[in-house]
């Protein structure tokens, strides 16, 4: 055993010094292997109801063609059946056929296919599936090709799956029998997955688990607490802090009907992950955006249960809103928050109150809120860009999506992997710590930057 391991770790060695150049390359843009391009088009039916279906040409044909192939199948299926829509609002019908994907290391691509069916807003049903390739040759990865063999690496997974299931609406309990099946060796080499800058998410309809719940559950374990137990070629197509630069993408002050699907479409076509911090009291009307969000792979906060001045609040209306938002968020996706981001960033008075939060600020301020332009925000990130930045967004601002879709190319071609908060953190074994504030993260230093 020790012979093998220490064969293992020879190798990744050597393969890491031979990859020294390609390295600071692949820093400077995105590898063309992981070039997708992602884009959809809308069917209206007699009925008014709408199906959309988004459609991706990758390096790979035989890639194209799996996916787009099961994409098609399901809109075919799933969209002749749809009810009448009265309206594009409240009273809409839609199904959304989804192709999100993510990238890793130098070759490695995942994707996750989603038929979302909504009907007067509510989210009815969910079909999903995923698939991860390595696109040099087109074959298809499991998580048998991840993981050794070693029995403590898989009941490892099954602990960290039970417990993130588990976490999912607390005051509920689900059948002992189908959680224990779910945690099988059997069902977790089957188990559904995609890889990330920063993290293997497995990923579960909640009706698996949860009657009458149409949403996804995903169980996220990070690199940094499984590459010990990773295959050598899993190691090296998951060690992109060899590779890339990285940061956080952040919008600030929805959900907007009007915006937030724009920007979650720009994040779709770009492959790109976010971080949404949500006003608590705008989640019930806006709940099929909250769960788009979290079923689209972002990570979903608070940005308190309303947008008021904290400083003109009571301490004890302070220490209130974790609750308040925890109540709607579990209703809605079946999870309490993490961390918050206040309004206006004044955090001094929360943790006064000891409300109990963590506190995420940001080292780059776009200021789109001030209504400026795509120019002038990519002017800007351009000049100041740094890696381990936490970047401020507002997904309520019209130029947003935009913004958006140009920021994550930018970034992307010059080296940088976009994370979520949880990502940014977990990179360098950061665990946040309540009534404490974070401005970024780059190798443990969460400081406020001297030039901002």
């Amino acid at each position: 055993m020790a012979d093998k391991t220490s064969k293992k770790w020879l190798g990744i060695i050597l393969f890491l010094a031979c990859l020294c150049a390609l390295s600071l390359a692949a820093a400077e843009s995105i590898s063309p292997l992981h070039q997708v391009q992602n884009g959809y088009q809308d069917t209206v039916n007699s009925n008014k109801s709408v199906v959309r279906l988004w459609q991706v040409e990758t390096a790979a044909d035989s890639v194209t063609e799996e996916v787009n192939g099961i994409a098609q199948a399901w809109a075919e299926e799933l969209g002749a059946d749809l009810p009448a829509q009265k309206n594009a609002g409240k009273s809409n019908s839609r199904l959304d056929v989804e192709i999100r994907y993510s990238r890793t290391g130098h070759r490695w691509l995942s994707f996750l296919i989603q038929a979302r069916t909504q009907y007067h807003q509510a989210l009815t049903d969910q079909r999903m599936t995923t698939r991860t390739y390595d696109m040099s040759t087109g074959e298809r990865i499991f998580l048998s090709d991840i993981f050794d063999e070693d029995e403590a690496t898989w009941a490892f997974l099954a602990e960290g799956v039970r417990e993130g299931l588990l976490a999912f609406w607390p005051e509920e309990e689900p059948e002992a029998e189908k959680l224990a099946a779910l945690c099988s060796r059997e069902a977790l080499e089957q188990a559904e997955f995609t890889l990330h800058g920063m993290s293997l998410v497995l990923h579960y309809p909640a009706e698996a688990l949860y009657e009458g719940k149409h949403t996804l559950m995903s169980v996220t374990f990070f690199y940094p607490q499984i590459q010990d137990m990773m295959t050598e070629q899993a190691y090296l197509e998951t060690d992109n802090l060899s590779y890339y630069n990285t940061c956080a993408l952040t919008f600030d002050d929805g959900p907007s009907g009007s915006n937030t699907p724009k920007v979650l479409n720009s994040l779709m076509e770009t492959g790109a992950t976010a971080t949404f911090f949500v006003i608590g009291n705008r989640v019930a009307d806006y709940s099929y955006l909250v769960q788009r969000e979290n079923d689209e792979g972002h990570a979903v906060a608070a940005h308190n249960w309303h947008h008021g001045n904290v400083t003109k609040s009571s301490g004890a209306a302070l220490r209130a809103m974790p609750g308040k938002v925890n109540q709607a968020m579990i209703k809605s996706i079946g999870i309490p928050v993490r961390y918050d981001r206040v309004p206006g960033g004044r955090y001094p008075q929360m943790i006064k109150a000891k409300v109990g939060w963590s506190y995420i600020q940001w080292s780059l301020d776009t200021y789109d809120w001030r209504g400026r332009t795509t120019a002038q925000v990519m002017s800007k990130v351009k000049k100041a860009i740094q890696d381990g930045d936490i970047i401020l967004c507002h997904d309520i601002k019209d130029n947003t999506p935009e913004t958006t879709r140009q920021m994550v190319k930018y970034l992307e071609e010059n080296g940088y992997l976009l994370l979520t908060i949880d990502e940014l953190f977990a990179k360098d074994g950061v665990t946040l710590q309540p009534d404490t504030v974070y401005y970024r993260c780059q190798n443990g230093d969460t400081s406020k930057r001297d030039d901002t």
